[in-house]
């Protein structure tokens, strides 16, 4: 348990929602048990439990999703981002202007822009540079970083970040390689659950009913096609969306 509160606590603060692991622990309770009573309001007995801790898991692993969303915007445009800011110091800009340069009306720049202003309150530029990649949860803006310093203290050469825009690229077209072969996996289970199965579960009630005692009331024979497979058949596809790379 302690893991799991360590771990929440660290999405928030990486998801930017300012809120107590405390304070979401109590709206993922009160969202999945909003969910059970309107389910049991509904007459779906059977399936309110389920659609209470779907509800409760949704609102739990809000934090972490909306974590990888932010970085996955930052990972969007860090290549480009270091490539502008490359060819603006190779024209001779000074480090600062260049970094708040090289990118607008993004998420990356919002994280630049407060980087630049804890330069303003007194802070070196290693020192908040490292400030931003302790608020965003990227292996690819730690690596940027890292490069960035290096050419601040060393004055070294802005071609560097041309060279790491382009791994960064190459990166992130063989991480949807990777995610476009797995989606052919993907497809088929999700064909499995959505068609496959409610056609045996449908092939069973019938053979069930008519041959042997089924086990499966009435209601439960016309509930679980209606809303347990399509239940199961949403929770599918925000797996499948969990998956993807947000940056692609």
């Amino acid at each position: 348990m302690k893991r799991f509160s360590e771990k929440l606590e660290e999405d928030l603060r990486l998801a930017q929602m300012h809120k107590t692991k405390t304070e979401w622990m109590k709206y993922s309770a009160a969202g999945g048990a909003l969910l059970l009573v309107i389910a049991a309001s509904l007459g779906h007995y059977t399936f309110a439990p389920l659609v209470g801790w779907l509800g409760f898991v949704a609102v739990y692993k809000y934090p972490s999703y909306r974590k990888k969303q932010i970085a996955g915007q930052v990972e969007k445009e860090l290549p480009f981002a270091m490539r502008s800011m490359a060819t603006l110091l190779s024209i001779g800009l000074p480090f600062e202007e260049a970094l708040r340069q090289s990118c607008s009306d993004s998420e990356l720049a919002r994280q630049i822009r407060m980087t630049l202003k804890e330069v303003d309150l007194g802070a070196s530029f290693p020192e908040a540079l490292n400030s931003m990649v302790s608020r965003v949860d990227s292996k690819q803006l730690q690596k940027t970083v890292m490069q960035l310093n290096s050419i601040y203290e060393k004055r070294g050469d802005a071609h560097a970040l041309k060279k790491l825009s382009d791994e960064i690229v190459g990166i992130q077209r063989a991480m949807l390689k990777e995610y476009s072969g797995k989606l052919v996996v993907y497809s088929l289970v999700f064909i499995a659950i959505s068609a496959i199965l409610p056609a045996l579960f449908q092939a069973y009630v019938i053979v069930g009913s008519t041959f042997m005692s089924s086990t499966i009331s009435a209601e439960e024979a016309f509930w679980i096609p209606v809303a347990g497979f399509p239940i199961v058949d949403i929770a599918v596809l925000a797996f499948i969306k969990l998956k993807k790379p947000f940056f692609g």
